[in-house]
């Protein structure tokens, strides 16, 4: 048996995200479909139109309580905003809770993580819900392994912590023969989700090469995402990035202390 059949041998056991979010996030990138399309197609899912009409009406927008129709809706949060309340909504609705996490820490890990990806890639010409997307899934590969191996997690989680997704691969492959990363790119090929966000997950630690642009994306927002979740002292966040991630970026502490207030914005914005 290959290691990770371990894994994917029961495929009951695995999420499955909603064929209606895929359809939604075609649709959002086809120049061709009307807006009109798009609310219908959102119509179709109560919890994801009452979720997008409600971000339209917060106080972020400034339209409290005026907006009462989903296309008006998407129109007031705007098409970036509207591809990451379809993707964190889809992922909510598909994961189910797993032993040894805590999982409204979980959520916190990966909307920061998303919500700081998205950040850098606008500020290096990225695509950013590629980038926003791949900080969102960088977790599902610790979700299934607490989720369907409950016994060898608790053994991973004795010498690393549960949200270290890098600190846990090399534990993880002495345990199980396989880490998250590994996992978690496997989910997102059957889930058919782009071959460029499969292989951030696996080489965003590497650090000799240095992983591609997304890699490097994740492994800062992931490693910021980090202390938020442990309680760093966001000002001493810049210290603890590699060098050789902030010349190819360019981050300054300038940079990065600005970008804090707006990530935990967008986070608070998302209300997960």
């Amino acid at each position: 048996m290959k290691p990770l059949a371990k894994i994917f041998n029961k495929p009951a056991a695995l999420p499955t995200i909603s064929s209606v979010v895929m359809e939604l996030l075609a649709m959002t990138r086809d120049p061709s479909v009307q807006l009109s399309s798009i609310a219908k197609a959102v119509s179709l899912d109560q919890v994801l139109a009452a979720k997008v009409l409600r971000t339209a009406n917060s106080a972020y927008f400034g339209r409290s309580g005026t907006v009462s129709s989903l296309e008006d809706a998407i129109s007031t949060i705007g098409i970036h905003n509207f591809r990451t309340t379809i993707i964190t909504n889809g992922l909510l609705k598909a994961l189910p809770d797993a032993p040894g996490i805590v999982m409204p820490s979980y959520w916190k890990m990966g909307m920061h993580t998303a919500f700081m990806a998205s950040a850098l890639a606008e500020k290096v010409g990225h695509d950013r819900e590629e980038a926003f997307t791949t900080g969102l899934m960088q977790g599902l590969g610790v979700l299934l392994i607490h989720l369907i191996m409950p016994d060898e997690a608790a053994q991973v989680v004795q010498t690393v912590d549960v949200f270290d997704f890098a600190g846990r691969r090399s534990v993880e492959q002495s345990i199980l023969g396989f880490d998250n990363a590994e996992v978690g790119a496997e989910l997102l090929k059957r889930w058919k989700f782009p071959v460029s966000i499969q292989k951030a997950l696996v080489t965003y630690s590497n650090r000799s090469p240095l992983p591609d642009m997304l890699g490097q994306l994740l492994s800062v927002s992931s490693a910021y995402a980090f202390g938020v979740v442990t309680g760093l002292d966001g000002s001493s966040f810049a210290e603890n990035i590699e060098p050789e991630f902030t010349k190819s970026l360019s981050l300054t502490n300038e940079w990065l202390g600005s970008c804090r207030h707006k990530v935990s914005e967008s986070v608070q914005l998302m209300n997960v």
